[in-house]
């Protein structure tokens, strides 16, 4: 899940439209990216410079650097903001919810930037990918509030349930469990300043959320079909 080269010219209407619905709702998506726009005419412009890294077990030791994080920098949005934490405080409400985490996520991030692209704010979207020393700085950027999403994919989980005998009969080849890769993310407000830099340390101690993304399984068994008698009720 690596930022983009370039955003998707796709828009959203429903998005943009709809009351209440998504980031565009919290306020006027043209009036905000107007905004962002005019300050970073006017104003010498500031950059955010990121350092991800794994803490040191030792002491005496380095810390690793964590290469291959996914840095994206988005105007502040309260609306945007709160659906992330939507999709982390019900995490572990179901193993549906576990398993749907990662692409909520990436979901709200691809909408909130359709939606910033639509308003002619495509400019505001800044992403980069730290490098083999574990840093990524985001450079030419207008002073104001901003969001840092940031992720790292690595490892893997399996979480296993257990078929109804009859199911298993039934159903021989059907997997008794699900695999993840885990997504490691960090989540930052952060406020730009006209020519300054704003350093952010990402490390394991003080990460958001880890969610994860399915690769093999089913995370619900089947059902059997119904039978003619429950057919006819």
């Amino acid at each position: 899940m690596r930022p983009r080269a370039g955003l998707v010219p796709m828009v959203l209407a429903g998005l943009l439209l709809s009351p209440g619905r998504g980031p565009a709702a919290d306020w006027d998506l043209a009036g905000l990216v107007g905004t962002y726009l005019r300050t970073g005419a006017e104003q010498a412009r500031g950059a955010v410079a990121a350092r991800a890294y794994v803490e040191p077990t030792r002491p005496t030791a380095a810390p690793t650097p964590q290469p291959d994080v996914s840095v994206v920098l988005l105007p502040y949005s309260a609306a945007f903001e709160a659906e992330l934490d939507a999709v982390k405080a019900g995490l572990r409400d179901s193993l549906d919810a576990y398993a749907r985490a990662v692409s909520r996520i990436e979901t709200a991030r691809v909408d909130y930037e359709r939606a910033l692209l639509a308003a002619g704010g495509g400019a505001l979207v800044r992403s980069e990918i730290t490098d083999v020393q574990g840093g990524a700085r985001v450079g030419d950027v207008p002073a104001g509030e901003w969001l840092v999403l940031a992720w790292r994919e690595g490892g893997h989980t399996t979480k296993r349930f257990k078929l109804r005998d009859q199911d298993a009969k039934r159903y021989p080849d059907v997997p008794s469990s699900v695999t993840y890769s885990l997504v490691t993310y960090w989540r930052m407000r952060v406020a730009v300043k006209p020519a300054e830099t704003v350093e952010i340390a990402m490390n394991d101690r003080n990460t958001w959320m880890t969610g994860a993304r399915q690769e093999a399984g089913s995370p619900v068994p089947p059902r059997p079909p119904a039978s003619g008698s429950e057919k006819r009720r």
